[in-house]
């Protein structure tokens, strides 16, 4: 019986905060009737952190205008596109505020199927409404004016921005940037967009590590012109279909970063680029560093080479003083030092997949800490041992049950100072 009541008591505000939603989202759908709209509430959905969801438009009777409520939590943050390019800009999204979002489109032209919803921050429920009126509707702000953030002043117009360099000057100064890093630059890719902008090209990755840059034309110099920013989404799949790689930020230029512990051929699939235009891909390589464990094989290689790629460490002095490894949650290692050496700790999955990786290492008193991890994938600390022969190191590893990690410790130096 207590248990009972425990769970009740665990559901009980997660019930109530659906509810709160459902009367809001009743609250503007009798509003919109009262102006005279056909309206519609949808099914509730539920957005997990990170994720894309495609959302569907319920069909109804063709009107003037059609406006879509989206309402979550007041600290949901997400934002919601189309997939369309319009002529302002190179895809329309819309930002929540207070955790809503109206869509609205009035007048002649076909209406999107679906509309995509990103979760940026947070997660929970979300609720929908769909209304079709013979003219715009009363805004959100005055039907639920406790989802209003305040009032923002005018915003001065910063004009238009400056023309970019063409393709191959972009993709100079990026082979220039990777070789200053130690990268070996490889043939560039050319292929042409089709008339939706999007198009797919094909490569053959070496081990190592690979950063392909994918740069269109500036959608302003390219007919037929347009105007707006060019936005270039990218993303790498292998024979398989798995996802390596993805850049979905708001850039001209699409970068996709892996590693391999083998030979792979690899699809890249591009969007956003002006209509049947000549596009370039640059290809930067490195090696795999040297001294990498070899015992969890040999993705678990590339991963590590990766963490280490993303904090600019491109060779190891010799093998591994210390190997660890463990699973999901907090684990404490301990580890004996050389006083007077300094070293490098790199972790990084092994198995199943984690939102994140973090590393801290504890020195006396003193605390190095990654918390920040390299894509959900590894940490990295470099500390050295002063006058202590002893550390520990933490490792917080958090997704799936059966996430599993490997912790490499490299010695870069003996006795850097002399002990008194």
């Amino acid at each position: 019986m207590l248990a009972a009541y425990a769970i009740l008591a665990a559901l009980a505000p997660s019930a109530g905060a659906h509810a709160g939603l459902a009367d809001a989202v009743q609250r503007v759908a009798a509003s919109w009737r009262a102006a005279g709209a056909i309206v519609v509430v949808d099914k509730t959905r539920f957005l997990t952190d990170g994720e894309t969801a495609a959302v569907v438009i319920p069909g109804g009777a063709p009107a003037e205008c059609t406006t879509v409520l989206l309402l979550g939590a007041r600290g949901l943050g997400f934002h919601v596109g189309t997939g369309e390019t319009s002529e302002t800009n190179s895809r329309e999204r819309i930002a929540s505020e207070a955790g809503a979002v109206t869509w609205e489109r009035c007048g002649t032209g076909p209406l999107p199927h679906r509309l995509l919803v990103t979760s940026d921050s947070g997660r929970g429920a979300l609720e929908m409404a769909v209304a079709r009126s013979a003219k715009p509707l009363p805004h959100l702000h005055a039907i639920l004016p406790e989802r209003t953030e305040g009032t923002l002043g005018p915003v001065a117009d910063a004009g238009a921005l400056p023309p970019l360099p063409s393709t191959g000057r972009r993709a100079e100064i990026a082979e220039a940037r990777a070789r200053r890093d130690g990268a070996t630059i490889l043939a560039r890719i050319p292929i042409k967009s089709g008339p939706d902008g999007a198009g797919v090209a094909e490569a053959a990755l070496a081990p190592g590590c690979h950063v392909l840059t994918v740069f269109a034309p500036d959608v302003r110099s390219t007919p037929p012109r347009r105007r707006g920013k060019l936005d270039v989404d990218a993303e790498m799949r292998d024979n398989d279909d798995r996802l390596l790689a993805r850049d979905r930020s708001d850039a001209p230029d699409a970068r996709l970063s892996v590693c391999v512990g083998e030979t792979i051929r690899v699809a890249v699939t591009f969007v956003g680029s002006p209509p049947d235009a000549p596009l370039l891909i640059s290809h930067g390589f490195w090696s795999l560093q040297q001294h990498l464990p070899e015992i969890w094989g040999t993705e678990t290689k590339a991963r590590m080479a990766q963490v280490l790629l993303a904090r600019h460490v491109v060779s190891l002095p010799e093998e591994p003083a210390f190997l660890a490894q463990g699973g999901a949650g907090t684990t404490s290692v301990p580890m004996s030092l050389e006083p007077g050496a300094c070293y490098l700790a790199v972790v990084s999955l092994v198995q199943g997949a984690s939102r994140s990786v973090d590393l801290r290492v504890h020195v006396g008193a003193r605390e190095i800490t990654d918390g920040h991890g390299i894509d959900e994938a590894g940490a990295v600390a470099a500390f050295c041992a002063g006058d202590r022969s002893s550390a520990s190191a933490q490792v917080d590893a958090h997704g799936a049950p059966l996430l599993g990690w490997g912790l490499a410790v490299y010695r870069l130096q003996n006795r850097v100072w002399e002990m008194p």
